[in-house]
């Protein structure tokens, strides 16, 4: 058998192989990175089963709900971050995902009210905290508060230093003069 003709009777066998195993689990296929931190239980709430399962679905929602904003889909995205609030009011993830929203619909007076839930929940947590403060920044870059996003943006870089969101804010505000008074 000629090495050309071995290949091609053996090749097949190889693809068959490799699609065995991907759709198996054996080999796990890439999933494309979000760059969004995880969305945890929030603890020290009740122990209560049916809080528990409401608090797993308005994860869940929330996480459908990042998905949507990814897509640019901003109206649908709020509609269902609205969902997982109603569901389990304690979902800081699903506030600041809901400030995020408005933020990017240029509704900055509607997204701090969420924004103050999501940091009031999230107060444990300095990476998410930082996000929090981030976020703040932009709304009050948006609304040409340049101080008050400037203080934002390093009290965001306090609680977390790599926080890319706040080091380009605040490199962005840094040379800008204050608004007129």
């Amino acid at each position: 058998m000629t090495p050309q003709r071995k290949f091609s009777s053996v090749w097949p066998w190889w693809v068959i192989a490799a699609a065995l195993l991907l759709s198996t689990g054996c080999i796990p296929s890439p999933e494309p990175p979000t760059g969004e931190p995880p969305l945890t239980p929030i603890t020290g709430g009740t122990t209560d089963s049916s809080q528990t399962g409401q608090q797993q679905a308005s994860l869940q929602l929330t996480d459908e709900g990042r998905q949507l904003l990814d897509e640019g889909r901003l109206d649908e995205a709020a509609s269902v971050f609205q969902k997982a609030i109603s569901l389990y009011p304690n979902n800081p993830y699903a506030y600041f995902y809901l400030a995020q929203a408005r933020y990017l619909k240029k509704d900055y007076a509607r997204s701090l009210a969420p924004l103050r839930q999501a940091e009031l929940y999230l107060s444990s947590d300095s990476v998410w905290l930082a996000r929090v403060y981030a976020l703040r920044g932009q709304i009050d870059e948006a609304l040409s508060q340049i101080n008050d996003a400037r203080d934002q943006y390093q009290k965001a870089l306090s609680f977390d230093p790599r926080n890319s969101e706040a080091r380009e804010g605040l490199e962005r505000v840094q040379g800008l003069p204050p608004p007129p008074e």
